[in-house]
């Protein structure tokens, strides 16, 4: 069994020195930690069994606090550090749906096309599907749909094996009827990128978004790449650390498959906010809410956006998601800050999630903001 008090202390001052001139720092800057940050995200790494963690506070796109803690590899005892690669699974969503807005934004498709204008032989089933239902998770089709093998995953599927799968799998409601997050939907738009670009989806994302804002480290899902700095994934079950099993290799992968760093992320949420990119023109369509959910006293609204959560307390709006291999980023889009955190824990039943870490971070910058973030349902 692991020391898991000294690993998470081992390396929870270390802060290795940070390139972000694109973040609105020079090369040369130091940045400091936030020490009342530091204290309040300490006892969830700790109590959630997390090995690594990357951790950024911002306010307008430039960083208030960054913080790395534990290992990116337990193994040979590697530590995180700002520019440890890791997989942001379904963070990419938001990714995505920017870009599908993006080219909404240039006239060349529109929210109300059918899906089925773009893909070839699509099933019947599939009519009346428009972008802004898949968009939305309101196409009424189902999450996973990668065919199996005696019920098991198979360890590599092509773009046209997964589109087969997914011509094949029934839908679960009618178009426009319900909403059921799904995988399915988004594998389907980044094949809708790629028709309206005419390049692969990755290009596209690289070439219009990742390039631009200097993201070096950030690419899509390749098992047999040599890919620098990328962290090993963990799970924590019966009581125990044990290495992530992620293997999979998939041809398309807009629904999940973003590796990135914090120091890229930084990058990325300080386009967001500048006013010098172009990634602000399309970001406000993106936290407008497709499906509303019933809220408690805490929210006037809350419901999914595209590619994001989104909520409104009556003060502020916020969006916001999380990824299955262990990460959270929450934008407050009324008062500029925002939350990312990567760690290389998979969300384990019982364990806390990235989420809390990045509501526990807010609030120690803005105490208006619950520790425990905004309960929207209660």
């Amino acid at each position: 069994m692991l020391d898991f008090p000294r690993l998470r202390t081992l390396f929870a001052a270390a802060l290795a020195p940070l390139s972000l001139a694109g973040a609105g720092l020079s090369a040369e800057e130091p940045i400091l930690q936030n020490v009342v940050v530091s204290d309040a995200v300490a006892p969830i790494l700790e109590e959630g069994h997390f090995p690594g963690a990357a951790i950024a506070v911002l306010e307008d796109g430039k960083p208030l606090h960054v913080s790395t803690h534990g290992y990116a590899s337990i193994a040979h005892s590697v530590p995180v550090s700002s520019d440890t690669v890791f997989e942001i699974a379904s963070l990419t969503k938001h990714m995505t749906a920017l870009a599908v807005l993006d080219l909404a934004r240039e006239g060349r498709l529109d929210l109300t096309d059918e899906v089925s204008d773009f893909i070839e032989d699509a099933p019947s089933a599939w009519s009346g599907i428009t972008i802004d239902q898949l968009l939305g998770h309101m196409a009424g089709l189902a999450h996973r749909f990668e065919p199996k093998f005696q019920d098991e995953f198979l360890l590599s599927y092509t773009t046209a094996e997964m589109l087969a799968s997914a011509k094949a799998i029934p839908l679960i409601a009618p178009p426009g009827t319900d909403w059921s997050y799904s995988d399915q939907g988004y594998f389907l738009l980044g094949l809708v990128v790629e028709k309206v670009s005419g390049r692969s989806f990755e290009d596209h994302l690289q070439e219009r978004f990742f390039e631009p804002t200097g993201m070096k480290q950030t690419r899509f899902l390749d098992q047999s790449a040599i890919i620098p700095e990328l962290a090993q994934g963990y799970i924590f079950e019966d009581e125990e650390l044990k290495r992530g099993r992620r293997v999979w290799q998939f041809g398309l992968t807009s629904h999940f498959g973003v590796l990135s760093s914090l120091d890229d992320l930084m990058r990325w949420e300080s386009a967001l906010y500048r006013g010098d990119g172009q990634l602000e023109v399309i970001n406000p369509q993106s936290w407008k809410i497709q499906r509303y959910f019933s809220t408690g006293d805490s929210c006037r609204e809350w419901g999914y956006a595209r590619g994001w959560w989104a909520m409104d307390t009556g003060d502020r709006k916020l969006v916001y998601h999380a990824g299955y291999s262990g990460t959270a980023y929450i934008r407050d889009v009324t008062n500029g800050l925002s939350a990312i955190v990567l760690t290389n824990r998979e969300v384990s039943e019982g364990q806390a999630e990235p989420l809390a870490i990045a509501w526990a971070a807010l609030n120690a910058i803005d105490p208006a903001i619950p520790a425990e973030g905004y309960r929207c349902w209660e």
